[in-house]
């Protein structure tokens, strides 16, 4: 079965998905409200993908990913780009509930079960002072890095370029280096100076 289209309010955004997507994948993309920009290339492969925005939200999706399995869930304005040549290999989410972007750069590794988030969605408030203490922020993964599955990236992660996300790390509020092993809950660096390969 082909990708699926819903759009809310016909002509009121700008929709750029490409033939080759729409007809060899299969899922469905749902783009209510208005004022949404979407732009997918050619996809290597497309299985079971989800895609819904619900107003002023921008997606931009690269040459040759591999989007098998992946729910994306954009509830409050905001952006998504994802790099060429990235794959989703296996049931990943993205959401969005709270105003922010989401950055995934080229030639990374996704598996599954590997979920961002710019939000935890519900606030953690200091008593004595009013602050809340787990605001929204942007999450942003490098070019060439691999998440090695049932990985949590929380806003204000930011994993940089060439680098791996051990299994079941929860990354939050922290900017790693590059070509780094990154690992645990909290997430921590473990090794340095490493690069990967398929």
């Amino acid at each position: 079965m082909p990708v699926r289209i819903f759009e809310e309010h016909v002509g009121q955004n700008q929709i750029d998905i490409s033939e080759q997507m729409l007809e060899s994948g299969n899922g469905l993309i749902e783009i209510l409200g208005i004022s949404n920009a979407l732009s997918i290339k050619n996809p290597i492969a497309c299985a079971h993908i989800h895609l819904k925005v619900h107003g002023n939200n921008h997606v931009y999706i690269g040459e040759q990913c591999v989007l098998n399995g992946v729910n994306i869930q954009l509830i409050a304005p905001g952006s998504l780009r994802i790099g060429a040549r990235t794959g989703f290999n296996g049931h990943s989410h993205i959401h969005m509930h709270e105003s922010a972007k989401i950055e995934i750069g080229e030639n990374c590794l996704i598996a599954e079960g590997t979920n961002f988030s710019t939000s935890h969605v519900h606030k953690i408030i200091d008593v004595a002072t009013g602050e809340r203490l787990n605001p929204p922020g942007d999450v942003i993964m490098e070019d060439h890095v691999w998440s090695a599955g049932s990985v949590s990236l929380w806003g204000g992660a930011h994993i940089r370029r060439d680098s791996i996300v051990g299994r079941g790390s929860f990354v939050s509020k922290q900017n790693f280096p590059p070509n780094s092993l990154i690992i645990g809950a909290p997430a921590r660096v473990v090794r340095e100076g490493v690069t990967w390969e398929h």
